[in-house]
């Protein structure tokens, strides 16, 4: 089967269109989660996934609309950008979003946001913070988010490690590792200096994965959020991809 792996969309609805307009070919899109937070969109981001009946695990920014996760931890903006989504988000979306689960499993992987052994806290960035999730895998693929970087870190079958970063059209084949996660990076904020939305294509009987990026009408969400007062920092930062 031929999945597409979106994470990270908050609330970006044209950056959303734009990468599931890329993924018509695929046979099933699933989210590693984040849909709303950020963004002007939370709503039809939200419904979007609904209507193309896309599985999704809960990302922290989710639990924190809901408030069945603390923004304790959450800067400034993040607070704000959460604020402003409560108020705005639909009851019957905001049902959906504490619907959704912390872990699911798919045709040989896994999906969390953050690491499996603490799906809305963790961020997994090098081979130390991954340990813990190799231990309680149970697929050999897990793909996460939360960090907005794509990259991944692999058990490799000599029990060395490997891992670094994503580039635009980089491949990866799973069956050369004992284990593997991977980071699709960010549909809607991008953090690894690339602008563009970020997005996976993994083929399970091929057991290939590919890494993608595409441009979309930053202004046009930019335009959207400045009407809606969100932060002006997380309005700059989509220009930067950082």
């Amino acid at each position: 089967m031929l999945y597409g792996i979106i994470s990270d969309i908050h609330g970006n609805l044209e950056a959303l269109e734009t990468v599931i307009n890329k993924l018509k070919e695929v046979d099933k899109i699933v989210c590693v989660g984040d849909i709303v937070g950020y963004g002007p969109n939370p709503n039809e981001c939200v419904e979007k996934i609904r209507e193309l009946n896309i599985p999704s695990v809960g990302g922290n920014h989710e639990k924190a609309v809901t408030q069945e996760f603390s923004m304790e931890n959450f800067n400034s903006r993040a607070k704000q950008a959460v604020l402003w989504t409560q108020k705005v988000i639909a009851p019957e979306n905001l049902e959906y979003l504490k619907q959704l689960p912390l872990i699911l499993e798919e045709d040989g992987f896994e999906l969390v946001h953050g690491s499996l052994n603490s799906p809305l806290e963790q961020y997994i960035y090098s081979i130390p913070d991954s340990i813990l999730t190799f231990q309680a895998m149970t697929k050999p693929l897990c793909f996460t988010g939360h960090t907005h970087k794509p990259l991944f870190v692999a058990l490799k079958k000599d029990g060395n490690y490997d891992g670094r970063l994503l580039q635009d059209d980089d491949e990866l084949l799973v069956d050369d590792y004992e284990k593997i996660i991977i980071n699709v990076g960010s549909v809607g904020q991008p953090r690894d200096k690339d602008p563009r939305a970020s997005y996976g294509i993994y083929d399970s009987k091929t057991s290939l994965f590919g890494m993608h990026r595409v441009a979309y009408d930053i202004s046009k969400v930019q335009e959207k959020m400045q009407q809606a007062q969100l932060p002006q920092p997380l309005i700059d930062r989509l220009s930067f991809g950082r």
